[in-house]
C-alpha cells in the first residue's frame, strides 16, 4: 500500500530510498506506545517493522493511518518548503498522525459496536463464549474481540452508531460484516438489515463489497 501510495505521488519505486521511507512511516504513524497499545497493536512493540508480518486487512486503524501518514509524508517530501531532515517538519509529521490515529481508534470503536448487532442478527440465541471461536476464525483483532464481547449484552442502538461513523470505515466494516454473515455460508435476514442499513447510511454499492470479499 505505502508502495502505491509513493507511486501516486509520482515516485520511483525502484529507488532504494523508498524501503527506509516505508519504514520511517510505520515510525510515523504507529510509533506511539501509549497509542499502539490502545489501539490493539501492542504486540508491535517489539518485532522489526521491516520484517513484520501483518493481517492488516483485519485493522482498520492500522491500514487508515498507515496510509494517511505516507500521505502526509511523501507531500512533505515533494514540498520544495519542508525537509524530511528538519526536527520541526517531522515533529508536526508526528504530531498529525498521532491524531489521525486517535480518530482510527474511536472509529475502530464504533465498527466493533456495529459489528455487535451483526453478530446478534446472525444467532441471537448463542452466546458470546459460543459465538467467540467463531469470530476469531475471520480475523478479527484481540482488541476487537474484547470490545465485542463487552458491548455484546447491552449494544448501543444501530442507528446511533452509524451517525458516528465516518465513510471511509464503513468499508471495511461492510467488509468484516459479509465475512461474519458468510460463516453459516448464508446471509440471514437480520444480517442483511445491518448491512443494508451501513450501506443506505454511506451510499455504499454493495456489489463492490461482495466483490472484494470474493476475492481475499
Amino acid at each position: 500500500m505505502i508502495y502505491e501510495i509513493a507511486a501516486a505521488y509520482g515516485l520511483d519505486l525502484k529507488d532504494p530510498s523508498r524501503r527506509g521511507e516505508v519504514l520511517a512511516i510505520f515510525g510515523l504513524a504507529l510509533g506511539g506506545g501509549r497509542l499502539l497499545r490502545t489501539a490493539g497493536l501492542g504486540l508491535l512493540r517489539n518485532v522489526p517493522f521491516a520484517g513484520a508480518v501483518i493481517g492488516a486487512s483485519s485493522n482498520a486503524t492500522m491500514i487508515y493511518s498507515l496510509g494517511y501518514a505516507a500521505c502526509r509524508f511523501y507531500e512533505a517530501k515533494l514540498d520544495e518548503s519542508k525537509s524530511l531532515t528538519s526536527e520541526e517538519t517531522l515533529a508536526e509529521l508526528k504530531q498529525q498522525s498521532d491524531r489521525y490515529l486517535e480518530t482510527a481508534i474511536a472509529q475502530q470503536a464504533i465498527m466493533d459496536q456495529i459489528l455487535v448487532h451483526m453478530i446478534l442478527a446472525r444467532h441471537p440465541d448463542k452466546t458470546w463464549e459460543e459465538n467467540l471461536p467463531e469470530l476469531e476464525a475471520v480475523n478479527l483483532s484481540p482488541a476487537s474481540l474484547e470490545a465485542i464481547g463487552k458491548n455484546i449484552k447491552s449494544p448501543q442502538p444501530l442507528e446511533q452508531l452509524l451517525n458516528q461513523l465516518n465513510r471511509d470505515f464503513a468499508i471495511p466494516l461492510l467488509v468484516q460484516g459479509y465475512r461474519i454473515a458468510k460463516l453459516d455460508g448464508e446471509i440471514k435476514p437480520g444480517e442483511q438489515k445491518v448491512i443494508d442499513a451501513i450501506a443506505t447510511k454511506f451510499n455504499i454499492d454493495l456489489n463492490k463489497i461482495q466483490l472484494m470479499v470474493n476475492t481475499q
